[in-house]
């Protein structure tokens, strides 16, 4: 593939709003930048998928950090299961990979990070674009092709994808433009038996990302178990996870580390976070604060 982006680059480009946040609209973010890793490895001949299993073809690293420990995690962890279950897992560790891919960005210049202090404290970070010139391509490549009837490429075709099943057309187009072109959208993103396959997957796990959302907002809980329960159970909601094995060890309460868990949510006093194994330390989701234990 020739683009200066990956399709998880420009994905997680085009949730970056106009003060550098990544989008609060983005609320199926992680599972669209998984499904976006999994159409990228798929583009590059590393995996094929019919509309019941995922199939490794080529362990082969592709140069991209990425998407190549992804695909050693897919090669670690071989099975036949169905794609909702591969765009679950790789979902799961969907935190780790918008650091690397902010991170990526970064040296590409397409984005710039901006920390915001009180004292000796970091409260706030943003990732801020530099001249926009990589997002209004993205953008621009994209409209073009919506608006006329000529072939996408895969990269394109997965990007309409993408935004179609993951419900973020909105980051391209307007909401008048997404209902007079619905028919051409709804035709490119079904192009492809990959896209369709991947993108049947991340439409039903984004439905449930919803249904979590809205439950957890009513929830009001308090002592870190219930947090840390709570926490547990959104993501088995979020990724359909029924069998306690397919969770990460930080949150298996059959494992030692769920302990260390534990102590983390009652030392900052919120359930959202995340582990990085690279790190071996745990994270909160805001980007700004990083503890160890």
């Amino acid at each position: 593939m020739s683009n200066f982006l990956t399709i998880p680059e420009e994905i997680l480009l085009l949730s970056i709003d106009e003060t550098g946040g990544i989008s609060p609209e983005s609320k199926t973010l992680d599972v669209v930048l998984a499904s976006a890793i999994l159409m990228d490895l798929a583009i590059r001949r590393r995996i094929d998928t019919d509309l019941q299993k995922l199939i490794l073809v080529d362990g082969a690293p592709t140069g991209d950090a990425i998407l190549d420990d992804a695909l050693t995690f897919l090669y670690e962890n071989p099975a036949e299961k169905p794609i909702e279950h591969w765009v679950s897992q790789v979902g799961l560790r969907a935190d780790l990979y918008k650091e690397d891919l902010l991170a990526s960005l970064t040296l590409k210049k397409v984005i710039k990070v901006e920390n915001k202090r009180i004292l000796w404290m970091l409260t706030s970070r943003k990732y801020p674009i530099i001249g926009n010139k990589e997002l209004k391509e993205v953008k621009t490549r994209v409209r073009d092709l919506i608006y006329s009837d000529d072939i996408p490429d895969l990269q394109e075709m997965a990007i309409v994808s993408l935004a179609y099943y993951g419900s973020m057309l909105e980051f391209l187009l307007t909401t008048e433009a997404i209902e007079i072109y619905r028919t051409r959208i709804e035709q490119i993103a079904k192009m492809d038996l990959i896209g369709q396959s991947i993108g049947k997957a991340l439409a039903e796990l984004s439905a449930s990302f919803q249904f979590s959302n809205r439950a957890k907002a009513i929830l009001g809980i308090k002592t870190p178990e219930q947090k840390l329960e709570t926490l547990v159970e959104d993501i088995k909601t979020k990724y359909r996870i029924v069998k306690e094995e397919d969770l990460p060890d930080w949150l298996r309460k059959s494992h030692p580390q769920y302990a260390r868990t534990l102590e983390f949510i009652d030392k900052v006093g919120t359930s959202d976070i995340y582990y990085h194994a690279g790190r071996k330390e745990y994270v909160v989701r805001d980007y700004s604060s990083v503890f160890s234990i």
